[in-house]
């Protein structure tokens, strides 16, 4: 039996499993989605209490674990915080700074029903250009307001717990705990009892919408333990199966969010290292991160411009052609010419830190 660690050498750490993995996460939060853009937020509630709850409740947790177990190895490989920091700052941001222009300046402009003076004074406007720094704002003036919910951008909701996560594996990094697997598994396995505790006393028990901010920070985190353990666990198909019934018991109910991070960042991982072989999907690159962005408020702007055409299915494939286009833009436009940009802004990076390095030596002298 191979370890994950094993199973990555096998597909020379690029597994095509991650690349369709991220591909169908992101076409399922547009089907997902489509229930609320074409028959309201009410709608969505009985999948949250029904049968279905740990099929919707996977989809953001999975993400997370996925970026937590690349996101580890992005930091072991580097050993250098500022270099991984700007690898992510590299990777989010370009891509966000995009969509957020692109949604008030040119889906903003040809579907308010404001006059565009208004519109461009209206201070909500101003307020938007706010998710560029992580601060989460969900309306354009005059957009959308007929239609079932008036949200642009409800997907960005995960914007700020990413920043988050990404802040938490620094202080991993910082405590040294990367080099210590088992220190930071302990840590991890008793915060999630006691967090688990918490649901089930005050924490989580009124939530009955999407998955918490915590439960999705804690599925990153637990990737970032797999990672860090991948030489030790097996990438075993009966742990798969075990863990995929975990998952589906545990995300049943609220209260056992967190005890499902586990299970959820194993299933991901497993079918993440899965060397697939390459079809035309994968060709076009990863646009799964521009299908992300841009899906809702293409949803939206389907449900309002197509009338005709409002079933839930409708909109989903209608809006996923268009998403996958503007995906497929943005990573060739935007996010690929950024990273492939990654080297000489990480030597600029490392210079400035070395010389930063350096003057604080000079002046800060250890006393005799």
């Amino acid at each position: 039996m191979f370890s994950l660690e094993q199973q990555s050498v096998l597909a020379s750490h690029r597994p095509t499993g991650f690349d369709y993995l991220r591909i169908i996460l992101s076409v399922a939060i547009i089907a997902w989605h489509s229930v609320m853009v074409c028959y309201g937020a009410a709608a969505e509630r009985p999948f949250y209490t029904g049968p279905l709850r740990p099929l919707i409740e996977f989809l953001v947790p999975s993400f997370f674990a996925l970026s937590g177990f690349l996101v580890a190895g992005s930091l072991v490989r580097t050993e250098h915080l500022p270099t991984f920091l700007t690898l992510r700052v590299l990777r989010i941001f370009p891509a966000l700074c995009c969509e957020v222009v692109i949604s008030a300046l040119l889906i903003g402009v040809l579907l308010t029903s404001l006059p565009l003076s208004e519109y461009f004074t209206h201070p909500t406007f101003a307020r938007y250009f706010l998710n560029i720094l992580g601060e989460i704002q969900y309306y354009l003036p005059g957009v959308f307001e007929q239609n079932n919910s008036k949200v642009v951008n409800v997907q960005l909701w995960t914007i700020p717990y990413e920043l988050k996560c990404y802040i938490g594996i620094s202080v991993v990094f910082l405590l040294s705990l990367h080099r210590r697997p088992m220190a930071f598994l302990c840590l991890l396995i008793a915060a999630t009892l006691v967090f688990t505790v918490m649901n089930f006393t005050y924490w989580e028990m009124h939530y009955a919408g999407r998955p918490s901010g915590r439960s999705v920070v804690w599925a990153f985190f637990w990737g970032v333990a797999i990672y860090l353990l991948r030489e030790k666990i097996p990438h075993s198909f009966s742990l798969f199966c075990g863990a995929v019934a975990a998952t589906w018991l545990l995300l049943q109910r609220p209260e056992t969010d967190f005890l499902a991070a586990p299970t959820v960042a194993y299933v991901t991982v497993y079918i993440g290292l899965l060397n697939v072989r390459r079809t035309p999907v994968l060709w076009a690159g990863d646009i799964s991160y521009g299908i992300y962005l841009y899906g809702f408020a293409i949803q939206q702007a389907t449900y309002q411009l197509l009338p005709e055409f409002r079933a839930w299915h409708e909109n989903f494939l209608i809006s996923l052609a268009v998403a996958s286009v503007f995906g497929y833009l943005s990573w060739k436009g935007v996010e690929l010419p950024v990273l492939n940009q990654k080297k000489v802004v990480i030597a600029a990076v490392k210079a400035w830190t070395d010389q930063c390095v350096v003057i604080v030596r000079r002046y800060v002298r250890p006393s005799a």
